[in-house]
């Protein structure tokens, strides 16, 4: 703890760098989902005590006290928005959850096992799960926190590599923000955070199950452990007759959502191996080969002329919850908005 508050001391005394992303984040990421808005800071004390998993909470120079915190958990990942108006160090019990702290705007200092990691600009900090964990914020910083289920990325990461991992494989609690693939992540959650402020965004379940395995494939290729390498770096290419395979596989089963699991067992190798015949054979993922099945899908709805089919409806039923994105991928694909093919089809 001596480490912490001497890292606090400097949090607090050191400059504010710029953001380090862009999209929502000028905004207020997840304000849609919010837990606490307040100028109490007892009333933020008691709810990190109930609900963030928080033994104590200590606030410096909080005169004027203000603080934000935005929360949503889905069904295998969790994202949340938090910022106080003052200094704070606080102190977490182990939690289930591996924590991915990003900073907004500010400095904090994460501490787990020991060991204590900047959160700035230049780079986000990585808390095990299962161990308790301590942070010190500056006044005015702003966080986004990714919480991921270590089963679950578990899971995906033997997946990918064809490889089951134990249990107790280790994690960098740093993961640099200039490396490629940690902005691909910081892409990624950018996207998922501007879909979750909007009001309409109230994607079907498969979409959100292909969006939250994206962001674990993202976090372990942009994270440094000893399989990173197994997920960057080449492999021998599968039988091309893969491709066609899971193609057909996908076409029967476009409804559903097309998880890295489901295709890694279907086609008997890893997803890497997957992602990298489909670029090489098609020139495009799996998962955009899945969303062109449900336009067509979407595409032949319209054309049937039936008096109950609606754009709304055929979207829906072809996993497209944000009906301007369906619109603009539909537009994109076949010329024209859905609401001149049903139109169209309604006069003949």
């Amino acid at each position: 703890m001596n480490r912490l508050l001497a890292a606090a001391d400097l949090v607090s005394a050191s400059p504010k760098p710029s953001p380090v992303m862009t999209g929502t984040i000028g905004l207020e990421p997840l304000h849609r989902h919010a837990l606490i808005r307040t100028s109490n800071a007892e009333v933020l004390r008691d709810l990190a005590e109930r609900r963030l998993g928080a033994e104590r909470v200590d606030f410096r120079h909080a005169e004027r006290f203000e603080a934000v915190v935005n929360l949503i958990e889905l069904e295998t990942i969790g994202l949340a928005f938090g910022t106080t108006s003052c200094d704070m160090v606080s102190d977490h019990r182990a939690a289930d959850f591996i924590r991915v702290q990003i900073a907004l705007k500010g400095r904090a200092v994460s501490c787990a096992r020991g060991d204590a990691t900047d959160v700035n600009e230049h780079q986000f900090a990585v808390a095990p799960a299962g161990v308790p964990w301590q942070m010190a914020c500056q006044g005015g910083h702003r966080r986004l926190t990714l919480r991921l289920d270590p089963k679950v990325l578990r899971q995906r990461l033997a997946a990918l590599v064809g490889v089951q991992p134990r249990a107790d494989y280790a994690i960098d609690p740093v993961i640099p923000a200039d490396d490629p693939q940690a902005r691909s992540l910081i892409r990624l959650l950018d996207f998922l955070t501007t879909q979750l402020n909007e009001q309409d965004a109230a994607f079907p379940a498969a979409v959100y199950r292909e969006l939250e395995d994206a962001v674990h494939v993202a976090f372990l290729c942009a994270s440094r452990h000893r399989f990173r390498d197994m997920l960057l770096d080449p492999a021998p290419m599968p039988d091309f007759g893969l491709v066609k395979r899971l193609e057909d596989y996908i076409e029967a089963n476009w409804r559903e959502p097309m998880t890295i699991e489901r295709l890694a067992r279907e086609g008997g190798v890893s997803a890497r191996s997957i992602f990298r015949v489909f670029e090489r054979v098609r020139g495009y993922s799996p998962i955009a080969f899945a969303k062109s099945v449900r336009l067509r899908r979407a595409h032949e709805m319209l054309r049937s002329g039936d008096p109950a089919v609606t754009v709304a409806a055929a979207a829906a039923a072809c996993n497209f919850g944000n009906a301007g994105h369906f619109a603009r991928y539909y537009r994109a694909t076949f010329g024209e908005l859905p609401s001149v093919t049903m139109a169209r089809a309604e006069r003949l």
